[in-house]
C-alpha cells in the first residue's frame, strides 16, 4: 500500500443473534500507520476474548489516529429487510460518513468483510464517492483475518454491539449473548416467551423463534407498525 493513502475498513457484528442490534462499523486510518495496528495486537476480533478485545481497542484509540463510524441496525429493521440487503445499506451509509469526516482528497483504499451479493453495488457506490481516486477496493470472505484495518472493524463492531445489548440485560433479565448457540439465550427465549409479548430487541422473523418461541414467530409475519398500532409491542 502507498503512503499517505486514507485506508478503510468495514465489517459488521451481530448478524446472526436472536437478540439485539446488528452493528455495521467502518473505521479509517492513514495506510502509514497499518504496521502500528499489527503491534497492538489488531486481529479478527473472533479470535480474541472480550477483554481482549477492549483491550485492542482502547490501545489503538489511544495511541493512533483513527476515524470510525458505526450504524446500529436495530431488530425490527433486520425483520423488515433482506439481511444483506440492510448490511450493504448500513456499509453505504458508513462509506458516505467517512467520506465527509475523514477524506481530505487523496487516494482511498477500502477493504471489506465479504457481505453477500454486495460487492459489485458497494463496489459501484464506492466509485461514485471517491472516483479516480479509489485505487483499491476489496471485499472478500474473512477479510477481517486478513487486513489489520478490517480486524479494527471487526473489534469496535463487535464490542459496542456487546455493549448495546446491556440495556436490554437490565430490562429484560439475563438472555446471555443474544445466539442460539447459547444455552442461557436458549433458556430465556423459552421461559419469557410464555410469561410476554416479544420485546422490541428480539428479531421475529429467525426461524429458530418457530421451535423455541413459536407465538413469538407467528407474529412475525406483522410489521412493527401493526404492533404498535395494537398496542402489542
Amino acid at each position: 500500500m502507498t503512503k499517505h493513502r486514507l485506508v478503510i475498513g468495514i465489517d459488521e457484528a451481530g448478524r446472526g443473534p436472536l437478540i439485539g442490534d446488528m452493528v455495521v462499523t467502518g473505521v479509517a486510518v492513514s495506510s502509514s500507520v497499518i504496521n502500528k495496528l499489527e503491534q497492538l495486537g489488531v486481529r479478527d476480533s473472533k479470535a480474541l476474548s472480550p477483554g481482549a478485545r477492549s483491550k485492542a481497542r482502547a490501545a489503538v484509540l489511544s495511541e493512533v489516529p483513527v476515524s470510525f463510524v458505526s450504524i446500529y441496525v436495530h431488530a425490527a429493521e433486520i425483520d423488515s429487510k433482506n439481511l444483506n440487503t440492510a448490511t450493504l445499506e448500513a456499509a453505504k451509509t458508513v462509506l458516505l460518513l467517512i467520506r465527509e469526516l475523514a477524506w481530505r482528497g487523496g487516494e482511498v483504499e477500502i477493504y471489506v468483510d465479504e457481505i453477500k451479493g454486495g460487492e459489485s453495488k458497494l463496489r459501484r457506490f464506492s466509485t461514485e464517492l471517491y472516483g479516480d481516486k479509489l485505487a483499491v477496493f476489496v471485499m472478500e470472505p474473512e477479510a477481517d483475518s486478513k487486513y489489520p484495518v478490517v480486524s479494527l472493524a471487526s473489534i469496535i463492531a463487535k464490542t459496542l454491539r456487546d455493549e448495546s445489548i446491556q440495556p436490554g440485560r437490565v430490562l429484560f433479565g439475563d438472555f446471555g449473548s443474544g445466539y442460539s448457540a447459547d444455552p442461557k439465550t436458549v433458556k430465556w427465549v423459552t421461559e419469557y416467551s410464555k410469561l410476554s409479548p416479544p420485546p422490541l430487541i428480539v428479531r421475529r422473523k429467525w426461524r429458530n423463534l418457530e421451535r423455541l418461541a413459536p407465538s413469538w414467530w407467528k407474529k412475525s409475519a406483522r410489521s412493527l407498525l401493526d404492533y404498535i398500532k395494537r398496542g402489542e409491542t
